[in-house]
């Protein structure tokens, strides 16, 4: 037999892992924004190709804008942060057309911090008191890697403090799991040329 009480107390909880993953989202959708923005100047020196990129990352920008307040439940975020992976593997093809460059291949983001758009390389890494494995890695963060220097890690703020986003426990799960399931490629494997 469930208790009233217990059956509350996971209805609280689920509601406050929601809000957790709500703000996570929300942070990481306003930063797309911002680049985006400071992309906008240079839209004007796109090919055809570099266009549809730059309007596919704008699309996918948009759902997930959409998407955040939508959410119900906090394993919704996957769907949302697949979005904006798909957004910026779209704007990494985008600057790789600005500066003449091969598109990227198409990888999983930055382990450490999935706003850095996707990775470069895998990277070994050890984790404090997780132990050390393989993680995909943006080119800044696998320099900083291989110079002994600390990544730069997303942080969420839990208990009035800032800490890696892998250590906020399962509220956040989502978002990492959204980010780094396995072979994941999301949307943005049908937009790769």
């Amino acid at each position: 037999m469930r208790l009233p009480g217990r059956r509350r107390r996971r209805e609280r909880e689920a509601e406050e892992d929601l809000a957790a993953v709500r703000v996570l989202a929300d942070e990481d959708v306003t930063q797309l924004g911002e680049e985006l923005t400071r992309l906008d100047g240079e839209v004007a020196r796109l090919d055809r190709d570099g266009r549809v990129d730059y309007q596919n990352a704008l699309d996918a920008y948009e759902a997930a804008q959409r998407s955040v307040p939508r959410m119900r439940r906090a394993d919704d975020i996957a769907a949302v942060v697949d979005t904006l992976s798909t957004a910026r593997y779209a704007m990494a093809c985008v600057r790789s057309r600005l500066d003449r460059q091969p598109l990227p291949e198409l990888k999983p983001p930055c382990y450490f911090n999935p706003q850095h758009g996707p990775s470069t390389r895998d990277v070994r890494w050890t984790a404090p008191g997780r132990g050390t494995r393989m993680v995909p890695a943006c080119a800044q963060d696998a320099a900083r890697v291989a110079d002994g220097e600390r990544p730069d890690v997303r942080t969420v703020r839990v208990g009035g403090r800032r800490i890696a986003y892998w250590e906020a426990g399962t509220a956040t799960d989502p978002y990492g799991h959204g980010y780094h399931v396995s072979g994941h490629v999301g949307r943005a494997a049908r937009l790769a040329r």
